[in-house]
């Protein structure tokens, strides 16, 4: 059985409905603050179970029959972190420790982490590997890097084989788009909908790396799936598309999906945003297998599309 933390978010959700259909038994577990139990609820294969990561009784019941997880759950968003650090501490840090330290008493056989790019701070013009200094910029960038390098630890020291990915841009239909946490294409993706004009963060220029929800699911997988291998567990690897792209050139490719001409406004830079991102993923080849499948023209007009759908 795979336990999948932050099952009802936008991430976890897919995860969770990709392993059922591919026949493994799932459970979700999730607190709600901000995941859906709508999206998880009714899906064939799927347990869900209401707790905290940062509740040991929880995670120590949610582990039961497990034999693999997946470590989704956290305050993943960077101006909520700045706002409350003590809280991103708690369950990015603490919740993360709680995982690993019942996963290893429950003798799970493989563990996948979230981590995030965040932890390399701003790249400047460089394909970031993972082999670059990490220097994070933030309150979520810290607690992620504290994570990941617990997770190495609890690998080397007799753990559950485990690896930790850096998860760059991550998007795809179902993202959120009703709060000023939520990921860029999502929310380009409602003011395009909605004939109205983009929010943009700083001037436009920074670069992001987007790589599709569907990619990332398959890279997560995979990683389950070769953590036991000596040259894969203990690593941290990147989950990108290997693309830098601008934020006004996604605005652009948002609005054409829309079929709209609207020019966007511009708000003040926020704390914690780094510059640029490109994510070298020569590692994911390498170790994982992993190439990226959706273009980011053609999962852009998915999401626009499923929007529509949604909201006609």
């Amino acid at each position: 059985m795979l336990l999948v933390t932050g099952g009802a978010g936008f991430i976890g959700s897919w995860l969770a409905r990709r392993a059922a259909e591919a026949g493994e038994p799932v459970r979700v577990l999730d607190d709600f603050s901000t995941g859906r139990r709508s999206r998880v609820d009714g899906l064939p294969g799927v347990e869900v179970v209401e707790g905290d990561i940062t509740d040991p009784a929880a995670v120590e019941s949610a582990l039961v029959g497990v034999t693999r997880v997946a470590h989704l759950a956290a305050m993943s968003s960077v101006p909520r972190s700045e706002e409350e650090p003590e809280l991103a501490a708690a369950v990015n840090v603490r919740g993360t420790l709680e995982v690993l330290g019942a996963s290893r008493r429950a003798g799970v056989s493989a563990l996948a982490y979230a981590s995030s790019c965040s932890v390399y701070g701003d790249g400047g013009d460089a394909v970031l590997r993972e082999s670059d200094p990490v220097n994070p910029s933030s309150v979520y960038a810290t607690t992620k890097l504290a994570g990941e390098r617990h997770v190495v630890v609890h690998h080397r020291t007799g753990g559950p084989p485990a690896v930790a990915l850096r998860f760059f841009n991550v998007y795809g239909a179902g993202q959120p788009a009703d709060s000023p946490y939520s990921g860029v294409i999502a929310r380009f993706t409602a003011a395009a909908l909605a004939g109205e004009p983009a929010e943009i963060f700083g001037d436009g220029d920074q670069t992001r790396d987007f790589v599709h929800v569907s990619d990332v699911c398959a890279a997560i997988l995979a990683a389950l799936d070769r953590a036991s291998d000596e040259s894969v567990g203990g690593e941290v690897i990147n989950v990108g598309y290997g693309r830098r792209t601008s934020v006004l050139d996604i605005w652009g490719i948002t609005a054409d999906a829309a079929g709209v001409t609207i020019d966007p406004r511009f708000a003040p830079v926020r704390a914690g945003d780094v510059r640029n991102a490109e994510a070298d993923t020569g590692k994911a080849e390498r170790l994982l297998d992993f190439r990226p499948r959706v273009m980011l023209e053609n999962g852009i007009a998915e999401v626009v599309a499923a929007a529509g759908d949604a909201d006609a």
